[in-house]
């Protein structure tokens, strides 16, 4: 199992939670041949600076097969935070925030509103919509211990 390089990701198959080593992996041995197997990201353990897209995946293996599968964890802060581009206005309703590794980690609502996930430290995020990018979000170097309300800055690529 492979969680995109997040560590520390409770994960699980018919029994007991495992975490997901520094690279992202795990392995899940309680599997049943020729069987529909359930894996699963234990999401009720997932650290509060992870989240999930998709937290079930299932497999059905022949006898001594290896079965692989990837989840799409994104790692980072979250919180509420507002978005302006460079003039004043505000990206439209509906608008994607993307992080460096192309995962959807806001949706823009009404004046600039989103709720972020992946906040990192340096971190670049890009604005799309009509299917492209608009302007990039560059988050500062140094993160307020408490995230909420953010004020963000969303220039021209």
């Amino acid at each position: 199992m492979d969680t995109a390089g997040v560590n520390g990701v409770p994960v699980k198959g018919f029994g007991a939670s495992v975490k997901t080593n520094r690279f992202g992996k795990a392995v899940i041995g309680d599997v049943n041949s020729y069987y529909r197997n359930p894996i699963r990201i234990d999401v009720d353990k997932l650290d509060e600076n992870a989240d999930v897209t998709r937290s079930v995946s299932q497999a059905t293996l022949t006898e001594g097969a290896i079965g692989y599968r990837q989840f799409d964890v994104i790692a980072g802060g979250k919180a509420m935070a507002f978005i302006r581009k460079a003039d004043g206005s505000f990206p439209p309703f509906g608008a994607s925030v993307m992080n460096e590794k192309n995962q959807e980690t806001g949706v823009v609502n009404d004046e600039g509103s989103v709720w972020l996930s992946g906040i990192q430290p340096n971190g670049k995020m890009t604005v799309k919509w009509d299917g492209q990018a608009r302007c990039v979000v560059n988050l500062p170097a140094v993160l307020p211990a408490v995230l909420e309300n953010l004020l963000l800055t969303c220039a021209p690529e």
